[in-house]
């Protein structure tokens, strides 16, 4: 629901203040604010919603007894309606306690969305392009504590019930059975995760490393109607070049095993990796994929970036070293709203063989 792919995408800001804020905004540290509130009306274009309105507020603060330089918390509410009868609803958050020794962060949220789906592998046809449409409430809650100021451990439960309400007659997802999830199903799943973090700022770092491992699984003991396992791992890094660039690396993989449906398949594509393609275009259990971002100023507020990605998938570990890895590559144009809390509006247009996309959101891809 998050991808855009020659999508319209138009948002209409209401500001409050010198603030802007969407997705993961988060007021500057040294703000005598304990408290702020910002209002996002929106409205927006694609190919699996048609013309979609809504709204959104974005909520930071800080707990009583916390100091003014601490990083504050805050949660969003956002509501959108598309005129294919689509609803969203979310409540994403982020909280942190005892001067940041803890973290709890998460959503919650319920949808009704229509997704792509070509099939799995690595080498599927566009010509096999299908629509299904589903029916989900969604639970995902991390809780970390904090080790030192670098290294973060802790706990993740996600739910997901994914009540498939629709399928296109004589479609894969219609008549071939062997298609694991092809239903629906309540996913419910546990794992352990590691972060570590040493990055300068918290949504345009200019230098530092972002690493996160996941060992997670979905177990019929606690709810789930599939027992399947993953592992993530995203690793970002970024180096200082000249005055005020920044070269950016990052290479995320996720391995699964087990009884896995088609809906929590790795999914290649998105709009924060291997963008220029549909996210799902492509689907496995095992997924690889890097990408490097050369991001530049130009002036007043504006800013650019140019970017190049490979991945894929398979449906082993060792697949994912073979032949046809796909590319893509593309330039973005970067408007900080707020150059103290240097939160940017990105808007990236990606190429590659036979596809492309264009996105606009707030906030870098990694």
């Amino acid at each position: 629901m998050k991808v855009l792919k020659n999508f319209k995408y138009l948002f209409f800001c209401l500001l409050l203040g010198h603030q802007v804020s969407a997705g993961t905004t988060i007021p500057r540290a040294d703000t005598t604010k304990n408290y702020s509130l910002v209002v996002l009306p929106l409205v927006f274009s694609s190919p699996e919603t048609s013309w979609g309105f809504g709204g959104a507020t974005n909520v930071t603060f800080r707990f009583k007894g916390s100091p003014k330089t601490a990083r504050p918390s805050q949660f969003q509410l956002g509501f959108a309606y598309t005129l294919n009868k689509q609803f969203l609803s979310y409540l994403p958050f982020q909280l942190f306690f005892k001067q940041e020794k803890y973290k709890l962060y998460g959503e919650l949220g319920y949808y009704r969305f229509v997704y792509f789906y070509y099939g799995n592998g690595n080498e599927t046809s566009k010509d096999d392009r299908e629509i299904f449409n589903v029916n989900f409430p969604r639970i995902r809650i991390n809780g970390l504590y904090g080790i030192n100021k670098k290294w973060f451990v802790g706990l993740r439960y996600w739910l997901d019930d994914y009540d498939i309400v629709g399928v296109e007659e004589g479609g894969i997802l219609d008549t071939d059975d062997s298609i694991t999830g092809r239903r629906g199903g309540l996913l419910s799943g546990g794992g352990l995760v590691v972060n570590y973090d040493t990055r300068d700022h918290l949504f345009t770092p200019r230098e530092g490393v972002l690493a996160e491992f996941v060992l997670f699984a979905n177990q019929k003991a606690l709810g789930s109607d599939f027992d399947f396992q993953k592992i993530y791992l995203d690793i970002a890094a970024y180096f200082p070049v000249g005055k005020n660039s920044t070269l950016a690396a990052q290479i995320y993989s996720e391995l699964t095993a087990g009884e896995v449906p088609f809906n929590q398949l790795s999914l290649l594509g998105g709009t924060k990796r291997m963008r220029g393609y549909l996210e799902g275009r492509f689907r496995d259990k095992q997924y690889f994929t890097s990408q490097v971002e050369y991001r530049f100023p130009l002036f007043w507020r504006l800013g650019m970036t140019a970017f190049a990605t490979t991945g894929r998938v398979g449906p082993t570990v060792g697949d994912l070293f073979d032949a046809q890895w796909y590319y893509t590559y593309g330039l973005g144009l970067r408007i900080m709203l707020d150059t103290e809390a240097r939160v940017n509006l990105r808007i990236d247009a990606g190429f590659g063989k036979d596809t492309s996309g264009f996105y606009l959101t707030f906030g870098e891809a990694f």
